[in-house]
């Protein structure tokens, strides 16, 4: 749907009418022009009467005919900079969809009551993109906050909160997470970082597990948490996966906190998949629609200053700039990659058995064996060379630092992760080495945390570091509690990872000119929805020189 069509209607309902429908019979009155005489319910809304100030004054929403609230999945923002920001919903939620175009009214503010409003305008709610919301929010201020809210009939949502970015070198408070698998964790981790005093929220993947229905024996305080039903491969699946994972009081507290960056990994169409390959060998044809769906439905769900997808694609990759501070450059490892190699030689850590290990083998090894796509690449090294801030930070699904989990001739890695793909990574580094000297990596996808100095060459220690990296630990994904006696064994051969930490939780960090500095915070009980928060580590890198200065652990 395009602004062809929204002109369309539009132009056929006076300044931003809405056609209402019971939802239930998809009627196509919904969008159609109203007769005055004979259907006073659906002419066009219309504001309030003027007053003296000049305060806009608050749209009529549009009639909503159902008996019930439509937003279930909360609110949320994202993608802000300096005088706009993107405002999310969607209406009703799961698989219920509301079978007609809609409008909703949008009010921006400068309080939480809605007092001294700053906007109040319709924004669309399309049936072709399940109802969402993508209203991008204009003419703000920088470096300000707002509240905002959608109504629709006489239902009102909760109130969200969001800011713009500065133009200047005003301090950040960034926190960053990932992995919230529904299964096998309650979402304390949200509850706390709602309430945390942050500026943006970075999300670095897996925000649902496509999964079906296997309970993994973790019983919450919340009961047992386990899926909608078998593994999902349709839009209408998707969307339900979403719904459920949305309908947690704290991920909604988290959104409507303040604005999100937002990038996928692979559990929002499948694990461990790569490009147009399945990692379950589903065939092609069939894989290429699954993903279509997949990524509508992460579109939908997700507050993203992107056109809808269109054709068989979705460019995420995107920078994002906190004024002259920082440039967040937010990257796509699955949609471009090449397979995880199967050349190198298989490893089995004695004791635990076959983790898909493997040596380092000649296709790892090949830079043009690509974890981005030459064209990510190129952007990316594009926007760090002509970047003018202080910080440069990659927003990354899987680690950059490498992990040699077991001596031998060459390193034993994870090839899914950026150990697979050894050649292109020593190749981008070494580029982005040239143009910044603050480079920061952030990484997600391990269900654990590190904090590491990184490497062009992650296993050649008498090589300069050029980045400092941080994982960030899951939100309730769980870390195998089989390898957590060997982690000390492992971190032993691994001196480039400073510290390590398999409890669930997330980062948070404090940007200065001069220092950047990360605190890890873990949960006491993952399956506890009220549980306690400590600290687990503070790390600091100063400017100018790449990787850790000085550290603290407990």
């Amino acid at each position: 749907m395009g602004l062809t069509r929204r002109e369309i209607l539009i132009a056929g309902l006076g300044i931003a009418a809405v056609g209402c429908t019971s939802g239930d019979d998809g009627d196509a009155s919904a969008t159609a022009e109203p007769d005055p005489a004979t259907d006073a319910s659906t002419t066009a809304p219309t504001t309030a009467a003027p007053t003296t100030t000049t305060a806009p004054a608050p749209v009529v929403p549009p009639a909503f005919a159902r008996d019930e609230n439509p937003f279930t999945l909360g609110v949320g923002s994202g993608d802000p900079d300096e005088t706009s920001v993107v405002l999310w919903t969607r209406l009703l939620g799961g698989q219920e969809a509301l079978e007609a175009d809609y409008f909703v009214a949008v009010d921006v503010a400068l309080d939480a009551e809605f007092t001294d409003l700053v906007s109040s305008e319709l924004a669309e709610a399309p049936f072709e993109y399940g109802n969402s919301v993508h209203y991008i929010a204009e003419n703000l201020d920088p470096d300000s906050w707002y509240w905002y809210r959608f109504r629709i009939g006489e239902e009102v949502s909760a109130t969200g909160r969001t800011r713009t970015m500065p133009s200047d070198d005003t301090p950040m408070r960034l926190g960053f997470s990932s992995c919230q698998h529904w299964e096998t964790g309650a979402y304390a981790a949200h509850r706390h970082l709602a309430s945390a005093d942050l500026d943006i929220s970075v999300w670095l993947g897996d925000y649902i597990y496509e999964t079906g229905a296997a309970f993994f024996g973790v019983v919450t305080s919340q009961g047992e948490r386990t899926h909608d039903g078998p593994e999902i491969e349709t839009l209408e699946a998707y969307r339900a996966r979403y719904g459920l994972y949305k309908s947690d009081i704290h991920l909604q507290a988290h959104h409507a906190a303040r604005p999100w960056v937002v990038t996928w990994d692979d559990h929002e169409v499948q694990n461990n998949y790569a490009a147009g390959v399945s990692a379950a060998g589903q065939d092609a044809a069939t894989f290429a629609e699954r993903q279509i769906a997949a990524r509508q439905a992460w579109w939908e769900h997700m507050p993203v200053r992107l056109d809808p997808p269109e054709g068989d694609g979705l460019v995420i990759h995107r920078s994002v700039r906190w004024g002259t501070l920082v440039d967040l450059h937010m990257l796509d490892g699955r949609q471009y990659r090449d397979p995880q190699p199967t050349d190198g030689e298989p490893v089995e850590l004695p004791g635990v058995g076959n983790l898909g290990l493997r040596r380092l083998g000649p296709t790892a090894r090949d830079e043009s064996h690509s974890m981005l796509g030459s064209e990510q690449r190129q952007w990316l090294e594009a926007q760090v060379a002509g970047s003018t801030t202080t910080w440069n930070v990659l927003g990354n699904q899987v680690f950059m630092h490498g992990l040699n989990a077991f001596p031998g001739d060459s390193a034993a890695t994870n090839t899914d992760t950026w150990d697979g793909y050894f050649g292109e990574r020593q190749a981008l580094l070494g580029t982005l080495a040239e143009s910044t000297s603050n480079l920061i990596i952030l990484s997600g996808d391990f269900h654990a945390s590190s904090t590491a100095d990184v490497r062009a060459d992650p296993f050649a220690l008498e090589t300069p570091i050029v980045a400092t990296e941080f994982m960030a630990p899951a939100i309730s994904s769980l870390f195998p509690s089989g390898l957590t006696s060997i982690a000390p064994l492992v971190l032993g051969f691994n001196p480039q990872i400073v510290h390590f930490e398999p409890r669930n939780g997330f980062m948070t960090c404090e940007v200065t000119p001069e220092t950047w500095t990360t605190t890890l915070h873990v949960l006491d009980d993952v399956t506890n929805e009220n549980s306690e928060l400590s600290v687990a580590g503070e790390f600091t890198v100063r400017a100018g020189t790449p990787g850790i200065d000085d550290f603290s652990v407990s």
